[in-house]
């Protein structure tokens, strides 16, 4: 497969904005106006101290696995009985075969911009803010690291001819899930396309599993740790019965008899611990078994970094996948934050928070950006089995950063959403902006570029600009061997989430405000 060559530009310049919707809701993208930036331009005097990237939560999901748990989404549709109760479940979406695609054409997007938007400066670097898989499976993170560096990649697993997925054609048929290829012959329409309008495009399913041509980042990356990366579903610490789970040959495909759907509480806890609620009697379907998707262990995160990406990053023993490095000029912090022990809120650990101090003491004199998945209103998962050391919260964390002038920002993923908050230092001038980019999974599958830039006079600006992937506003069924073609296809699924059609405060949500997508945000040059 190939990246396309669609025209390209910064949301500066053009925006996505759905169009009519047809009968049934359904609205594809079109062109809108470009979004100016909230507040003045950086000083043209001004000097960039470092230009980057900020991707977070690529969810690269092996959709075939049978350690997925598609079969519990169906409890939060709208409709269904424990819905309200339930609320949003986020164990399946239509697009989730296309997380490969949407990569690739977001770092072609990398790859165009060339200078920073704003001032000019040449960038500096990719951080990538963690989920950078769905599963915490060792081939999605082998594919990660392989769309990073660039090259050729398979996204598939199981049977090597046809797909394993819950939405193809010769699936066990289920109503609840989006087949693209339509309706098997005497079946009716499933639920998103009877009601809700989605499209039905032929070949999607099999074309999603064919190689793609990834350009890489083109610039040096850093990678942050998600829940994702290490918990089943972002949610639950793998044990060794999932792990045959992950490479077996059954796949779990409804509630067992007598549950009821409120068990599903119990598997996507904020806070731990967190169980897959299936059990010996829970019905199966047969799949193809594949060691490939083995769960990955402890560790493994940081070494499959080792061997793949070349950027200097100084990564220090003992703190699991914590990192430090300088970019341009400034000191990058990265701190895990996701709690082992399950749930899918943040921590860290007291071993980890005095690591951090010692980083924060000796980058005294620098700017500092310090880097995790979570922000810092979800770290609130406090849970510890018995004897584990203490997990500390957001109040630990954030009031360590306020405490070092130098630090200037932080930048998160995890809510899938664009956000930029404020943090005033109790006992100064100054303090710390917090920024989270949006998803590459969710609407609206953007990235930002982030300048950083010293003004004359005693301020910082940090100048930011969110961009597309090269995918079109409109996707075209007859091009399905077009990598951006396929992100566009995934970009039109997302926008067009059936579970928001009725709640347009979700899209809204994670799209952002205007102030939190292009804007220049300032604050006093703590070392002016």
């Amino acid at each position: 497969m190939t990246v396309g060559t669609q025209s390209f530009a910064t949301t500066a310049e053009r925006t996505l904005v759905r169009g009519e919707p047809g009968p049934l809701g359904w609205s594809e993208l079109v062109v809108g106006p470009g979004e100016a930036h909230h507040g003045d331009a950086p000083h043209g005097a001004g000097e960039a101290l470092a230009c980057l990237v900020h991707l977070s939560d690529l969810h690269l999901c092996d959709a075939e696995s049978p350690a997925r748990q598609e079969y519990l989404d169906r409890h939060g549709d709208p409709g269904a009985p424990y819905a309200g109760r339930l609320g949003t479940i986020g164990t399946y979406r239509p697009q989730e075969i296309l997380t490969v695609q949407v990569a690739a054409a977001a770092l072609e997007a990398v790859q165009r911009l060339d200078r920073a938007p704003v001032t000019g400066a040449p960038l500096d670097a990719v951080i990538v803010t963690g989920d950078l898989t769905d599963n915490a499976q060792r081939n999605e993170l082998r594919w990660y690291t392989s769309l990073m560096a660039g090259g050729v990649l398979a996204p598939r697993s199981g049977d090597p001819r046809h797909s394993g997925w819950v939405g193809a054609v010769d699936a066990v048929w289920s109503s609840s899930y989006w087949h693209p290829d339509g309706a098997p012959s005497g079946e009716s329409p499933d639920r998103p396309t009877a009601l809700y309008g989605y499209p039905v495009v032929p070949g999607l399913v099999e074309a999603a599993r064919a190689h793609v041509l990834s350009p890489g980042a083109g610039l040096p990356w850093y990678s942050v740790h998600g829940n994702h990366d290490a918990l089943l579903q972002g949610t639950v610490a793998p044990d060794p019965e999932l792990r045959r789970l992950a490479t077996g040959d059954e796949r779990v495909v409804d509630l067992a008899a007598g549950q009821t759907p409120l068990v599903i509480l119990e598997g996507a806890a904020p806070i731990g611990p967190a169980r897959y609620t299936h059990d010996a009697t829970s019905p199966r379907e047969s799949v193809t078994a594949d060691p490939s998707r083995a769960l990955v262990r402890p560790g493994e995160f940081d070494e499959a970094h080792a061997g793949a990406d070349q950027h200097g990053a100084s990564r220090v023993a003992g703190n699991g996948n914590s990192w430090v490095c300088d970019i341009g000029q400034v000191r990058v912090i990265a701190i895990d934050t996701v709690n082992p022990h399950g749930g899918w809120q943040g921590s860290v650990d007291a071993q980890q928070l005095a690591w951090l101090s010692d980083q924060l003491d000796r980058a005294r004199g620098r700017y500092v950006v310090v880097t995790s998945h979570h922000p810092s209103w979800t770290l609130t998962n406090p849970y510890a089995p018995d004897g584990s050391p203490r997990r500390h919260l957001a109040d630990d964390v954030l009031g360590l950063l306020l405490r070092h002038r130098g630090v200037i920002a932080w930048l998160a993923g995890h809510v899938h959403a664009h956000t930029h908050v404020w943090h005033q230092a109790p006992d100064r001038d100054g303090g710390l902006w917090e920024i989270t980019t949006s998803s590459l999974v969710d609407w609206p599958q953007q990235l930002r570029v982030l300048e950083i830039v010293r003004e004359p006079g005693g301020t910082l600006a940090l100048a930011s600009t969110v961009v597309d992937h090269v995918g079109a506003p409109e996707w075209d069924p007859e091009a399905l061997g077009d990598t951006a073609n396929l992100a566009a296809v995934s970009r039109s699924l997302a926008v067009n989430d059936y579970r928001a059609r009725n709640v347009p405060a979700l899209l809204a949500r994670t799209a952002g405000t205007p102030a939190d997508r292009n804007a220049v945000w300032r604050m006093p040059d703590p070392h002016a």
